[in-house]
């Protein structure tokens, strides 16, 4: 039968727009097939897989090792595929046409004018990753520059197009194909959701090559066989470094797209719960609009053809060139910058959906309504990778665990099932030496503003973020300044300080006034006027070759802390844990200060005051020695902590 507006007027004046021609545009391995799949169970649709194809390779020369195959099964003539294949009087009432967006190149903008259209982006390491498998990916290859133009063209016709991601595809079927349905005007069908596996006849020619994983498949399952195009398909790896220059090209690109993409719809006779949206939505953006948390379009919410817009994503294009942004040059964390944190993934567990996706630095965000951000509801480790292995993971995850136990808060994971996490994050990077790792745990997401833990959607949020991070060699070998500041540590009863929560005022607040000294690091008292701590390591002194460390009863119980108690032990180093005043202080002849991130750090000066040469003592200098052995130890004995 014709499809309304179906009569074509070359001249395009007056040539009827057809509703329902859908074209809908991506680049590769986007499970544009899939989805192409969906669409051809439902009994009203006619689809065609990339009927551009021979056009396209006419056209530009491109290579392929089918090319001969596509020109015998294809009209090479675009225009005239156009007209009598695209625009054309149809056996079906709807026509779904799968295109690579590249192989618009050389046509007008007729079948812009007279048809609907959707554009299918996916992250594009994972585009370039798949796509380098089978042939040697370009800018153009990747469809990028050309689904921003189609965007572009189809705004300025006053039509801007649905944008899916396969990301969202994958993740929640159902949903993201009811919102698609709603946006082209078309009731949802069910059988939509599933098809038989095995090539299709409407298959293409170069099938073969590329579908071999889908036709394994009989819906868009996240953990089915590999298929190339899925985006859970197989546990992510370092790409190549040759082919980094191009993924730095695409994501601006991909970004722009991004904002604009649907949202899940849920099926209107399902209740929409206070905030139960996909605010948690794996991607890591903060959201703030007021339908639900995540802004998940409901029967009784936005239109559905809302599309995400820049407010809720408005850093997308993220920090280029951290190298310059303002780092400590002295002090307990000076580090050396590193440019190649500007690109590292960051690895996010959406509490809602369950997800773990790594997510690029520039776009990695999480919700104005998590815990963390709007209480400090939460708990974190500060780790290293040495020669592969994390330093010292199974007390840090203790630790962790034990927090959040304390805080009545349940991670729904395993210590060795948080460690893969970080590991899959920090492999994916290609990360080894001289790493930084902070692993962050908040309550998860709330449906309002409100401190009750009782009212938390989903589990906890999760967040990997691994930077190359080196820690820089003057102050451990030139030693730091600290300030006793007027801040106290508290007791257990108030707000325990074994906790290493996020709630870090207390500590902030010391900082501030060891900043507005000139110092390094604040050196802090408990209720008894008693040296405690730093705000952000942990303090010894060296006094009769006796190395002093205050109890932990009013500070972080530190795991570097620890080891070089531990270390002092195993050497012979007298060692003792007590409460001492500033003035014992003063007068030491060493003092220095452990953290994850330096290990051991000399202090040659307290309130004005130096100690001892004012130079690193043989007794820290030593025990830096000790430490370094003792991280080669750990890294040597690998990942043994996975498997106890």
């Amino acid at each position: 039968m014709a499809a309304p507006g179906g009569s074509s007027d070359v001249g395009g004046a007056a040539a009827a727009f057809d509703p329902l021609s859908i074209h809908c545009w991506s680049g590769p391995r986007c499970v544009s097939t899939s989805l192409m799949y969906a669409w051809a169970q439902r009994s009203d649709t006619q689809v065609l897989d990339e009927p551009l194809y021979a056009h396209f390779l006419t056209l530009t020369g491109a290579e392929r090792p089918y090319t001969q195959l596509v020109l015998q099964s294809q009209d090479s003539d675009g225009r005239r595929v156009v007209q009598e294949q695209l625009l054309a009087p149809r056996r079906k009432p709807v026509l779904y046409a799968k295109h690579m967006a590249k192989h618009r190149v050389g046509l007008g903008p007729e079948l812009l004018r007279r048809a609907r259209h959707v554009l299918l982006v996916r992250e594009p390491a994972a585009v370039i990753q798949s796509f380098s498998e089978v042939l040697e990916p370009t800018l153009t290859e990747t469809c990028y520059p050309a689904l921003l133009e189609l965007y572009s063209e189809l705004r300025v016709l006053g039509r801007p197009p649905p944008v899916v991601l396969s990301d969202d595809l994958v993740r929640d079927p159902e949903g993201m194909l009811r919102a698609l349905c709603a946006a082209l005007e078309l009731p949802f069908d069910p059988a939509m959701l599933s098809w038989p596996a095995g090539s299709k006849p409407y298959d293409g020619v170069w099938a073969p090559w590329w579908y071999k994983g889908t036709h394994s498949s009989t819906g868009f399952e996240r953990d089915g066989p590999h298929n190339g195009e899925s985006p859970a398909a197989r546990p992510p790896r370092p790409l190549p470094d040759h082919l980094k220059p191009l993924l730095e090209e695409c994501r601006p690109l991909y970004a722009l797209l991004r904002r604009r993409a649907l949202r899940p719809l849920r099926a209107p006779s399902v209740p929409l719960p206070l905030g139960d949206g996909d605010d948690g939505h794996a991607d890591g953006k903060a959201v703030a609009n007021g339908a639900g948390v995540g802004g998940t379009a409901a029967a009784s919410g936005p239109s559905v053809g809302e599309w995400r817009e820049g407010a809720a994503a408005a850093q997308a294009g993220g920090p280029r060139g951290s190298s310059a942004v303002q780092r400590p040059k002295g002090g307990t964390h000076a580090y050396e910058a590193d440019s190649r944190n500007d690109n590292v993934l960051i690895g996010m567990r959406d509490g809602v959906t369950g997800d773990f996706e790594l997510v690029w630095r520039p776009e990695a965000k999480v919700s104005v309504f998590d815990s963390g951000f709007m209480l400090g509801d939460g708990v974190w480790e500060g780790m290293r990778l040495h020669r592969g292995t994390l330093m010292f993971a199974q007390e840090h995850l203790d630790r962790l665990f034990e927090g959040t136990i304390a805080l009545d808060m349940d991670i729904g994971l395993s210590k060795q099932q948080l460690a893969q996490l970080v590991y899959d994050t920090v492999d994916s990077n290609g990360m080894r030496d001289h790493i930084h790792i902070r692993l962050m745990v908040t309550r998860g997401l709330k449906p309002t503003p409100y401190q009750n833990p009782a009212i938390t959607l989903g589990q906890p949020t999760v967040v990997v973020i691994p930077e190359h991070k080196e820690a820089a060699a003057g102050p451990k070998e030139r030693g730091i300044r600290l300030f006793t500041c007027h801040v106290r540590r508290g007791a257990p009863d108030v707000q325990d300080p074994g906790w290493n929560s996020h709630s870090k005022l207390n500590c902030i607040a010391a900082c501030i006034q060891a900043n507005k000294a000139g110092a390094d690091e604040a050196l802090m008292l408990d209720p008894h006027g008693f040296v405690a701590t730093c705000n952000s390591t942990n303090f010894f002194v060296v006094r009769r070759d006796e190395v002093w460390a205050p109890t932990t009863k009013y500070q972080m119980p530190g795991i570097t802390r620890h080891n070089t108690i531990r270390l002092c032990r195993a050497a012979g180093i007298p060692v003792r844990e007590l409460d001492f005043s500033l003035t014992q202080v003063y007068s030491a002849e060493e003092a220095f200060v452990t953290g994850t991130f330096a290990g051991q750090i000399p202090v040659t000066e307290v309130d004005g005051r130096r100690i001892g040469s004012g130079a690193r003592g043989p007794t820290v200098q030593r025990l830096q020695q000790l430490y370094a052995a003792l991280c080669d130890e750990q890294a040597a004995a690998g990942r043994a902590h996975l498997h106890p």
